[in-house]
């Protein structure tokens, strides 16, 4: 049992999430806001077109699409816990909608790095 991933406790940080707007949208989001360089993530992900389209308002909607990034994002984070989200929308890069949320986040550390670590080797960087 050579790792003390048992032992280790979530830390106290902040989470930003920028996803797309669309049937199928670029899910992008940081646990390190606040660093100089932040490490983003990004994941393609399709929207269930029944669930989007039962939300009756632009706000229900933003939060379908928030709360459905948090769960995507807990695929890789499972320790990740979010609270007293704001969100915004935004005009994206393709000239589509997209919904800024920033709040406070609890995660372990080691999977965010594994997240981090395993990204920087697909990025060639």
């Amino acid at each position: 049992m050579g790792q003390n991933a048992g032992d280790e406790h979530p830390v106290a940080g902040s989470i930003i999430i920028v996803v797309e707007a669309a049937p199928q949208g670029l899910l992008q989001y940081t646990l390190d806001p606040d660093d100089r360089q932040p490490a983003w993530q990004a994941v393609l992900v399709a929207h269930d077109d029944a669930v989007m389209g039962a939300a009756a308002t632009p706000e229900q909607t933003a939060e379908l699409l928030v709360r459905g990034s948090v769960e995507c994002i807990r695929q890789s984070i499972p320790s990740l816990e979010v609270g007293g989200l704001t969100m915004r929308p935004e005009l994206g890069p393709n000239d589509n909608a997209q919904i800024v949320a920033a709040g406070d986040a609890s995660f372990l550390k080691s999977e965010w790095d594994a997240v981090v670590r395993g990204s920087d080797g697909l990025s060639g960087e």
